[in-house]
């Protein structure tokens, strides 16, 4: 009787072990993808090449970051190009037309991509706290594996001695 107890225990260890370490290397590919798509964004912009280095498992966010990051840079460089307008018409004054529109052109796109700098590193932080608790839960996971390997050593260890009890023992 205690035989099948050792032998059902050892299965359905060997069943949970399997069910971590699945969900631990599911974890490992989510982490591996938050880590790629992290340095994709690392500057702010995305460019042809980090678009096709993205895993398939972050492409929509991908996208979903550009537009975000590309709309929010372009409403905060027309608000802060704004405010600056009147200082920079003082600036101005003695310049020749062509070389003011290149002057209002470089403020522009300098307030741009100081914006989208700054919408890549609020990105990587969302995305260093993701991380956290991915690698949290590996821990976790890791842990459970540890005991479950333990369990399954003293398992192991009863159902050995179970078969050494059923063994008969002829005596001459």
């Amino acid at each position: 009787m205690s035989l099948l107890i050792f032998a059902y225990r050892k299965l359905d260890i060997i069943h949970q072990r399997n069910n971590l370490n699945l969900r631990l290397m599911n974890l490992t590919r989510k982490l591996e993808d938050l880590q790629r798509y992290a340095a994709n964004i690392a500057d702010g912009s995305i460019s042809m090449s980090d678009m096709m280095d993205t895993p398939p498992t972050m492409f929509a966010r991908q996208m979903m970051f550009m537009t975000y990051s590309h709309n929010a840079s372009i409403m905060a460089a027309q608000q802060n190009y704004g405010m600056m307008m009147p200082m920079m018409q003082m600036q101005m004054q003695n310049m020749d037309p062509n070389a003011q529109l290149q002057y209002q052109q470089w403020v522009f796109r300098n307030l741009y991509n100081q914006q989208r700098e700054a919408m890549g590193r609020q990105e990587s932080k969302l995305l260093n706290e993701q991380e956290k608790q991915i690698q949290k839960e590996k821990a976790t996971l890791e842990t459970q594996l540890k005991m479950l390997e333990q369990e399954y050593e003293a398992v192991k260890q009863g159902e050995d001695n179970a078969i050494k009890n059923l063994k008969p023992e002829y005596t001459a």
